[in-house]
């Protein structure tokens, strides 16, 4: 980590203090700028204007026009709120939305409505500079009351079942979201039906692996163990009657599951039986991606927003990413 951030004297450790980060950003660097993609959504207009009226961000609408000021009506938000730039198809606001980013005009996208893959496939097209690296991953940021902190779920939005070497760069990614809230050195739960290595249970000895290679690369930079059941990763091991000397157990920051529905179904849980609010952001490109659902509460999806002003301004500052890992040819772990 190369310098504290100036905001921060310790982690963040709940959502309202990632937004009051967020606000803090605004005071000091100004609004961010969000662009949205296809923003003919009334909800997410709705949250873009309650994250203007609170200093976070303010936003460029792109898409219909008509339909835009029809959203903007039914989110009972004033017409004249945001820019408005009219496109023709769900295509073009894509478009339209990477240009702005890859110019500097956006710090941010948001997914409006259209299909994420949509979003995704023109955002991230080499042509228009926004790929940091050749992988994109959702991080799940929550905060769980019972847990006392933020906790990072991954992926559980983008990548089915990803390899190792895809493990790798959503470990990267995740980590860059961490410390964009003063996580300076995250622990990494590589999460596991047990704590040993089993052929019945491929994906452990995968989690051996991993943790091998974090830790030759990456070992000023996270603590990291696996593989780890849920219950070890957020539970001293005192209070689960274990016996284990884990820098890791019952602390983690960053879980790393091994399929997205794991992921998916893990935050889910969380958010509708363990009270917890949900941040999500993608991370890996040059600026942050955020979506947010309609079912997602007005809480949220500024939170959300909130989040990924907090990464475009860690990136904007500069502070790099953890160093890629180059795993050598044909090597089967890989």
């Amino acid at each position: 980590m190369p310098a504290e951030l100036d905001f921060l004297d310790h982690p963040l450790q709940t959502h309202e203090q990632v937004i009051e980060r967020a606000k803090e950003i605004g005071r000091h660097r100004g609004l961010s700028r969000v662009v949205v993609a296809a923003a003919e959504e009334d909800d997410v207009l709705a949250a873009m204007y309650a994250c203007k009226q609170s200093g976070i961000s303010d936003a460029t609408l792109v898409g219909n026009p008509d339909n835009i000021r029809a959203a903007l009506t039914t989110a009972d938000v004033p017409a004249d709120t945001f820019e408005i730039i009219a496109t023709e198809s769900d295509e073009e606001s894509a478009l339209k939305a990477a240009t702005m980013a890859g110019s500097g005009e956006a710090d941010v996208v948001m997914k409006g409505y259209l299909k994420t893959s949509t979003l995704l496939k023109t955002l991230l097209k080499h042509e228009h500079g926004l790929r940091d690296q050749e992988l994109v991953s959702h991080s799940a940021l929550l905060y769980v009351p019972k847990y006392g902190k933020l906790i990072n779920i991954t992926d559980g939005g983008t990548i089915p079942v990803p390899t190792l070497e895809q493990k790798l760069v959503v470990i990267q990614n995740a980590a860059q979201v961490l410390r964009s809230v003063g996580v300076a050195k995250p622990r990494v739960a590589v999460l596991g039906a047990g704590e040993t290595v089993s052929d019945v249970y491929p994906e452990s000895g995968d989690a051996r692996d991993l943790v091998e290679i974090a830790q030759e690369n990456w070992s000023n930079d996270l603590e990291i163990s696996g593989p780890m059941p849920l219950d070890l990763a957020m539970r001293r091991a005192e209070h689960l009657g274990a016996r284990i000397d884990d820098p890791v157990a019952g602390d983690a920051d960053i879980l790393l599951v091994h399929t997205l529905e794991q992921g998916n179904v893990i935050a889910k849980t969380l958010i509708q039986f363990g009270g917890a609010i949900f941040m999500g952001v993608i991370a890996g490109a040059k600026v942050p991606i955020s979506l947010v659902s309609r079912s997602d509460t007005m809480m949220n999806k500024m939170a959300s927003i909130a989040l990924a002003v907090c990464l475009a301004d860690y990136q904007r500052r500069g502070f790099p990413a953890l160093p890629s890992v180059e795993l050598e040819t044909g090597e089967e772990r890989a």
